[in-house]
């Protein structure tokens, strides 16, 4: 028995030094990534690349109609003067074409939400 309630009673100073103190801060800034990707060529929307920041976890790939939109955690996102890296990737193969991969550099202005329209080329 007094085991469990040894067990109980560390819980419960774990719980009170977490409500004091809080969590690890995140030093991430999370920013909401959106646009359309259509065919330089054609003006045609692209489904199935894979845009990501580079260098992070999060992404998201283009619907049927070039649309996406994800929300990537950035760390340094508005003290940043370079910027942040997109890449827009065609990983899916003949599915809608070959196009080539690009990256493009987006500035970091502190906005919650940053719209990107791309035009990928053909692969030749």
């Amino acid at each position: 028995m007094r085991k469990l309630f040894n067990c109980f009673s560390l819980t419960a100073v774990a719980f009170v030094f977490q409500s004091c103190y809080g969590m690890e801060p995140d030093f991430q800034y999370d920013v909401k990534l959106s646009g359309t990707v259509i065919s330089n060529a054609t003006n045609e929307p692209i489904k199935g690349i894979k845009i990501s920041v580079v260098d992070g976890l999060n992404y998201a790939f283009t619907d049927e109609n070039g649309k996406f939109s994800f929300y990537a955690a950035i760390r340094g996102y508005c003290n940043d003067p370079e910027g942040i890296n997109v890449q827009f990737a065609d990983i899916d193969g003949v599915e809608n074409g070959h196009f080539v991969n690009k990256t493009i550099n987006v500035a970091s202005d502190c906005k919650d939400e940053v719209k990107i329209n791309v035009a990928l080329d053909e692969k030749e």
